[in-house]
């Protein structure tokens, strides 16, 4: 009588317990000399293959698990010896996941054998026979449940496999991110997964031109994880030293990798794949793909992000800058007009052209100088705003490092960062320097002093980089003695800031306080000698009084809050009268 062929479950069960039984001796009987660990040998027909003294394995036994291997390896369009391995995750994963010691443990074979298995074993995931999971510990594995479903019911696999659904960049960078985030797994097994992950994923075009760009694994897991950051995160930024602090183990790698990228020497930034981009300038920095980094991880998608070149944080954008009134004298406004209409691109573009024939420098730097409160920062402000440039403002405190020659750096990099936005910007932006003095102070004999020999060096950085500025740079100061003579020349516009004339500060209050009327307005400003900062210090107070009373304050309260504005009650008196 003819024996009743197995269905591939019983096949599978059948295979099970046979290859638990028959451990490692069924493997080479698969594939002779496979498993060379010295022990004594038994001869399965021509071929001979280890075996313990205990072990009862008879060659007849042997037989029929090999000949049902055959047809199981037809089934999974595998070889034996991966329907071999495939049948021992079947075995041990019925209710859980499975990783490569399991396996090796099943067919009782030790650590160096076992590596004789490892490419056979691989090649189960990359034909989806097998599925890697999120394991939080080590590489884990399930037979996938569409495989599953063809093994119970007894179909055809190659139908079944081929309804998976394929796998993408946006899978293969998520999994690689995943692990990223892992603080269990260590830099060398972060390595090793993503290496497998890309044979794997060897298909994905993305996956073969990065490994063409990029030849050291280290570089390509932070490219990969900043891709996924990218697709995983509302910023579609990397903070720079979570990212080096979940890749590296070795705190000497995070200082090395860190001091490349905040140099611009990174292997990923000469690519030009990544940028860095600082929350502001010198505060915690974050890195971004540049538009070349998002078309190659993006390919065809490109386009759909193509609304998403998020705004420059460093920058403040002519949009964003709220549109004041300002009053000046004649002179004052007649200087400010001048660079004004000098910084309209078509004027701009025409004054470097000019600039460059004559081999003369081709930046414009501009100082405001005067008391404070006289409206020069917001002057600078309302300049961008009505030529349409945005403004990169400096952070003064953040420039100055603790670190012994870490400032001149941080100086050298407001620099190249500008010059890296110029290049990028329709318009160029303005550099904006406020409170200069404490970069642009007079130099200090630095014989004894490293702090002394630390702020010369900024200032030789900066007069070296104000010669070759190819942009706008304006700078403000309150201590205009306190410059340095050798700034002097290097500002081609020098614009002093005086207090405003009476008919300016008329005008202010008037803007300020639109009900107040016109004669008490004159009389506010013929009384107090205020800047435009401590008129808006008044009128801030009289509105605070108006929330609290519920009512406004007549001109009698308006004066009595000015001659509490300065802390010597005789200054706020002005050129007027006294009441």
């Amino acid at each position: 009588m003819k024996k009743r062929q197995r269905t591939t479950l019983q096949r599978l069960c059948f295979l099970a317990k046979q290859l638990e039984d028959s451990k490692h001796y069924a493997l080479n009987a698969i594939q002779p000399g496979l498993i060379v660990s010295e022990k004594k040998f038994v001869t399965f027909g021509t071929n001979q293959f280890t075996r313990k003294e205990e072990d009862d394995v008879s060659e007849e036994a042997l037989k029929e698990v090999i000949g049902e291997l055959h047809k199981l390896a037809k089934y999974l369009n595998c070889n034996p010896l991966q329907a071999a391995l495939f049948t021992a995750v079947f075995s041990k994963a019925v209710n859980c996941s499975v990783d490569f010691d399991d396996i090796r443990r099943f067919f009782d074979i030790d650590t160096i054998d076992a590596q004789f298995l490892q490419h056979d074993f691989m090649q189960l995931t990359k034909t989806k026979l097998l599925e890697l999971t999120d394991s939080r510990h080590r590489d884990n594995y399930i037979i996938p449940k569409e495989i599953l479903a063809a093994i119970h019911n007894n179909l055809p696999i190659g139908e079944i496999k081929q309804e998976q659904k394929e796998r993408t960049r946006y899978d293969f960078v998520t999994t690689i991110g995943e692990w990223v985030e892992d603080n269990d797994i260590k830099t060398f097994e972060l390595l090793r997964k993503m290496d497998e992950e890309e044979n794997n994923s060897e298909t994905l075009s993305f996956v073969q031109m990065v490994k063409k760009m990029i030849p050291d694994g280290r570089d390509r897991v932070m490219f990969y994880d900043i891709c996924y950051d990218f697709i995983s995160s509302r910023r579609r930024v990397s903070d720079i030293n979570d990212t080096l602090n979940d890749i590296f183990d070795s705190v000497s790698e995070r200082f090395m990798w860190g001091k490349q990228l905040m140099q611009n020497e990174h292997e990923l930034i000469q690519l030009d794949l990544i940028e860095i981009e600082p929350e502001r300038l010198f505060s915690d920095a974050d890195m971004k793909l540049t538009e070349k980094g998002r078309k190659l991880f993006l390919e065809d998608d490109f386009e759909l992000f193509a609304d998403e070149k998020s705004k420059d944080k460093r920058l403040i954008y002519p949009e964003d800058i709220p549109e004041k009134a300002l009053f000046y004298n004649e002179e004052l406004s007649r200087q400010l007009n001048l660079l004004k209409e000098n910084l309209q691109e078509e004027h701009f573009k025409e004054l470097q052209k000019r600039l460059e024939e004559n081999s003369l420098p081709k930046g414009v730097a501009a100082i405001f100088h005067g008391l404070p409160g006289t409206g020069k920062t917001e002057t600078a402000m309302q300049i961008a705003k009505a030529t349409g440039r945005p403004v990169c403002h400096v952070d003064i405190a953040g420039s100055k490092s603790c670190w012994f020659g870490e400032s001149e750096k941080l100086i050298k990099r407001i620099f190249t960062d500008y010059a890296e936005q110029c290049k990028k910007a329709t318009l160029k932006p303005i550099l904006l320097f406020n409170e200069a003095d404490a970069l642009f102070s007079k130099r200090k004999d630095s014989t004894f002093s490293n702090v002394a020999q630390t702020e010369n060096a900024i200032q030789n950085i900066i007069l070296e980089e104000m010669e070759k500025l190819d942009g706008i740079l304006i700078a403000t100061t309150n201590l205009i003695d306190n410059l340095d003579g050798a700034f002097e020349r290097r500002f081609l516009f020098k614009i002093k800031f005086g207090q405003p004339t009476v008919e300016a500060k008329q005008s202010i209050w008037k803007s300020k306080l639109e009900w107040l009327p016109d004669e008490d307005c004159q009389t506010l400003a013929t009384k107090f000698n205020f800047s435009g900062g401590e008129i808006d210090n008044i009128v801030r107070k009289v509105t605070m009084s108006e929330v609290l009373d519920g009512s406004r304050l007549d001109l009698a309260g308006i004066e009595e809050l000015c001659r509490h504005e300065k802390i010597s009650g005789s200054r706020s008196e002005g050129i007027g009268f006294r009441s």
